[in-house]
C-alpha cells in the first residue's frame, strides 16, 4: 500500500498484515476514504461465526499521525538563549 496514495470518496482496500507477530493484531490493515473525504484506518480480524460461516471483522479508527520528535525543538530553543 503506497502511503500517498488516496482512494477516492467512499472507497477503499485491505491488505495482509505481514507484521503481525500476535493473535490480537489484524489480520488485515488499509485504509478508506469516507464519502466526506476524510481518511481512516481499516484493520480486520478473520473469525468464523457461531454458525461456523467465515466472517470478516473491522474496526475502522483516526489515521495515525506519527508525532513530532522534539530534539529538533530543544536544538533550537537552546540557540535563541545565546
Amino acid at each position: 500500500m503506497a502511503e500517498n496514495y488516496v482512494h477516492p470518496n467512499g472507497s477503499g482496500s485491505l491488505f495482509k498484515n505481514s507484521y503481525k507477530e500476535k493473535p490480537n493484531q489484524p489480520d488485515f490493515k488499509g485504509s478508506i476514504t469516507l464519502p466526506d473525504g476524510s481518511e481512516k484506518e481499516l484493520a480486520g480480524w478473520k473469525g468464523t461465526t457461531q454458525s461456523g460461516d467465515v466472517k470478516l471483522s473491522i474496526k475502522i479508527s483516526d489515521k495515525y499521525v506519527k508525532p513530532q520528535s522534539n530534539d529538533a525543538n530543544q536544538s533550537k530553543s537552546s540557540e535563541d538563549l545565546f
